[in-house]
């Protein structure tokens, strides 16, 4: 009989070994497409190309980003499009997360009217923004969650301002978002966020 458990106990763990193998092999399998952002145009030709080596993403019990699919990744960039205005892009070298949004569901370009960007935390929260949230250009703005309020602050740099994110290379926008993050200063604004999107990313409803 103690034969018979110990069989199954090793059968057990050979089982989970066998997984966890398979799960890590897979995720090593991830090759790299040769496709390289230049802007955020181009995450259309990733798209397009369609590889997914690994469809994984933490969800956080969110009935939104429930609703999001990763639609590409390689061994560079995870992609998620959640079927309406917004995607998501992982970028895996530089451990970067960044929501855009656009007016229209196909991802075209508007005269005078570019896309908002955001700079995500690991939870898939806006920590940063590229938008207009209710001014009349484009501009820097932190997102702060405290006490379940939203706090938004206003980059005072000019630099900062009227920032179109359409014309901007890639490499522009990783400078930028640096400066963002370690450089430009900020005001309190007078602009505010429903506290529904204190846990529910503001990237989701697809608008500026």
């Amino acid at each position: 009989m103690n034969e018979k458990v110990n069989k199954t106990v090793k059968y057990s763990f050979f089982l989970v070994f066998l997984f966890i193998f398979c799960t890590n092999k897979k995720d090593h399998e991830c090759k790299d497409q040769g496709l390289k952002i230049e802007y955020l145009s181009d995450m259309d030709k990733l798209i397009q190309n369609g590889y997914i080596c690994d469809n994984h993403f933490d969800d956080f019990g969110i009935d939104e980003l429930k609703k999001c699919q990763v639609v590409f990744s390689d061994s560079n960039y995870k992609i998620l499009y959640n079927g309406f205005r917004s995607r998501v892009l992982f970028d895996k070298k530089e451990n970067l997360k960044l929501a855009i949004n656009s007016l229209l569901p196909n991802f075209q370009s508007v005269k005078n009217r570019p896309f908002s960007l955001y700079i995500l935390n690991d939870k898939l929260m806006p920590v940063y923004g590229i938008t207009k949230f209710g001014v009349d250009r484009p501009s820097v703005f932190k997102i702060d969650y405290k006490n379940n309020k939203i706090i938004l602050s206003e980059v005072v740099d000019k630099e900062g301002k009227d920032i179109d994110v359409n014309k901007l290379t890639y490499q522009e926008i990783l400078l930028l978002i640096t400066k963002i993050k370690n450089k430009f200063s900020y005001k309190l604004s007078e602009g505010t966020l429903d506290d529904y999107f204190y846990k529910m990313p503001y990237w989701t409803e697809g608008r500026e």
